[in-house]
């Protein structure tokens, strides 16, 4: 099983790196594949970084015993572009269409159960973070007919996220955001157009508001040692 596994994670990262990337390039196997369904190979994806290593890219590798070990779906017409090392794991997806850019900012880190749906143009700073089971996407795919003012609603636009943004479980951000850096959004936000997001503070509730301001993400420091609870 071991040797089965080594030889599909083999397989599925030569014929990645391969297929996208200039032969010295290639060579490097500068993305690591895990496990993957690749529904669509084609488009172009290209390393914009001055350092291109040996597994700077890990795609559906296993992280969250909470989901399930299926990799990562991968549909790709368009473009997708990284600026640096890049972290998604298993049962996360990757849809990016023909006319569509997905960019991942340098350190970027995705986690498991995520959803990706890239249409138009999707673009994430430096050390961006997204959390279980997210949903991003740029087109909510249906236009809506306004009868008043004779013409179609808005269905898609840009999402531009800010350097050192982080997202918690389940949030969706729809078409139409930009964030400044350092913005913080709590569990089952609903990021959309329109909303007034800030540095530095968390992000939450519905209508999304500012939660608490003045706090940040201490990545030097950013796991819990000890869980047990005090003594009465």
């Amino acid at each position: 099983m071991i040797l089965f596994r080594l030889l599909r994670l083999m397989y599925l990262t030569l014929v990645f790196n391969f297929k996208y990337f200039p032969f010295k390039q290639a060579l490097k196997l500068p993305v690591f594949v895990y496990h993957a369904h690749f529904l669509a190979l084609k488009g172009k994806v290209q390393i914009d970084s001055d350092h291109v290593r040996r597994g700077m890219i890990r795609l559906g590798f296993p992280r969250a015993a909470t989901y399930p070990r299926t990799g990562i779906t991968w549909r790709n017409h368009g473009k997708v572009i990284f600026k640096g090392s890049c972290k998604i794991p298993n049962d996360c997806y990757i849809i990016v269409g023909k006319q569509a850019t997905l960019t991942f900012g340098d350190d970027f880190n995705m986690n498991s159960g995520t959803k990706l749906v890239c249409n138009c143009l999707i673009t994430f700073g430096n050390y961006a973070s997204v959390g279980w089971g997210c949903i991003i996407m740029d087109t909510n795919f249906h236009p809506l007919y306004d009868m008043d003012k004779k013409r179609f609603k808005k269905t898609f636009g840009p999402i531009i996220i800010g350097d050192y943004n982080w997202f918690g479980t389940q949030c969706y951000v729809m078409h139409s955001v930009t964030t400044p850096e350092r913005c913080i959004f709590g569990a089952r936000s609903m990021v959309t157009r329109g909303g007034q997001y800030e540095s530095y503070c968390v992000h939450g509730g519905s209508p999304i508001h500012v939660l608490s301001r003045n706090v940040m993400r201490d990545y030097d420091n950013d796991h819990i040692l000890d869980y047990s609870l005090p003594i009465e």
